[in-house]
């Protein structure tokens, strides 16, 4: 890529068009939320397990039309259009569910809507790959994890305040996707063209699968914070769905605060990996023992800060050594493994919890002593690593 076109990627209007689609990916699935409970009292005769879908179909979903799409994207001469049929589908999935007078209805367009966001979700992080460098991508990646939490935060706040009037309003959140598709319209200018030659010789470095699963484990991670915080409030006395929704909110800006200030504390260099592997070891530690909405408070932000560094920093690992014409495929498989980690957080931690007979907080316990190990091993591991002047 030349000098000039590096220019024009950086203009503040491309960086705000390649952002926008950050804006649209959790919210896909978590956004209606807080509403779930208005659509069980709507349909009674609907089993617990299939109201659930509601939230976890569209990530289902996104899984392999965001592989479909990394493959599309590499070999589509008009790839901006391929985004634009994603904004589609995720409008109408999004808005359509709330016209369905049957709960299959629902489900069918929350489908659609999985369909759409996974068609996107490779380009809100391939294009910063593809289009930015060295310490600009970092930092974009930074702020791409920062613009997903603070979809999540409109997201929810919005879908509350609708359910709140009538349960059918909140899908109506998903009209944010009209804005996003007339960024991509005007602000992103299109990638330079790829041959389909090029793309066939060449094959992803075995480092993208790695760090794709370890995107999947931060997920999964995440998700499982995410699950069980109501329970870990209610059970314990801490609160009321109010101070749930308080503390997701909380959740969500402490991300957005990380992933805004990646680049600066990537500067802690050999200590940034063991400082957000122990800052997120406290942080579930702190979750699963506490007893005071102070010390779950404390726990939510330390477990916050640590994701929301670790994150995009997997990311921008996925990315490196990635040539341009792979950078769309390399990250679908990172961002299909990532959302696959939050489909799977559930069955994993809930399989684990049956199959020794612990508490979810026993879980909660063994991962952050695993969190622990691991952040101790990296800690030493660096310094014991030689010093420059150590060596003649």
């Amino acid at each position: 890529m030349n000098t000039s076109a590096v220019q024009n990627y950086s203009k503040a209007s491309f960086k705000a068009a390649v952002l926008s689609l950050s804006l649209l990916t959790i919210m896909s699935g978590a956004g209606v939320a807080p509403g779930i409970h208005k659509i069980a009292e709507a349909f009674p005769e609907t089993p617990t397990t299939l109201i659930k879908l509601i939230v976890a179909l569209p990530p289902l979903m996104m899984i392999p039309a965001a592989l479909l799409s990394g493959i599309l994207g590499q070999r589509l001469r008009q790839r901006k259009a391929l985004i634009l049929c994603g904004l589609v589908l995720f409008v109408l999935g999004g808005v359509g569910a709330a016209a369905m007078p049957t709960f299959g209805g629902i489900l069918c367009f929350r489908a659609i809507l999985g369909v759409g966001t996974g068609i996107i979700l490779p380009f809100s992080t391939g294009l910063i790959v593809a289009c930015f460098q060295n310490a600009e991508r970092t930092k974009m990646m930074g702020y791409s994890s920062a613009v997903n939490c603070l979809g999540a935060i409109i997201g929810n706040i919005l879908a509350g305040i609708l359910a709140a009037v009538n349960w059918r309003f909140m899908f109506h959140i998903y009209w944010l996707g009209v804005p996003v598709f007339l960024c991509v319209i005007f602000l992103l200018k299109p990638l330079p063209e790829v041959s389909s030659a090029a793309v066939s010789r060449r094959k992803l470095p075995g480092s993208v699968y790695l760090y794709s699963f370890l995107a999947f484990l931060t997920m999964a991670v995440f998700f499982l914070v995410i699950a069980n915080l109501s329970i870990f409030v209610e059970s314990r006395g801490l609160g009321s769905s109010r101070t749930t929704g308080f503390l997701f909110a909380l959740n969500s800006l402490v991300m957005l605060l990380a992933g805004i200030s990646l680049q600066k504390i990537l500067r802690l260099k050999k200590f940034f990996l063991p400082s957000i592997l122990l800052c997120l070891a406290v942080g579930l530690l702190d979750i699963a023992l506490s007893h005071s909405l102070m010390m779950m408070i404390a726990g939510i932000t330390l477990a916050g800060w640590g994701l929301g560094l670790l994150f995009p920093s997997v990311l921008t690992r996925i990315s490196k050594g990635i040539p341009q014409e792979l950078s769309v495929k390399a990250m679908s498989i990172g961002m299909a493994s990532a959302w696959f980690g939050q489909f799977a957080s559930p069955l994993l931690s809930g399989g684990l919890a049956r199959g020794i007979g612990w508490k979810m907080d026993s879980v909660f316990l063994l991962i952050s002593a695993m969190l622990m190990i691991l952040g101790g091993i990296s800690l030493a591991r660096e310094f014991r690593k030689p010093n420059s002047a150590d060596k003649n």
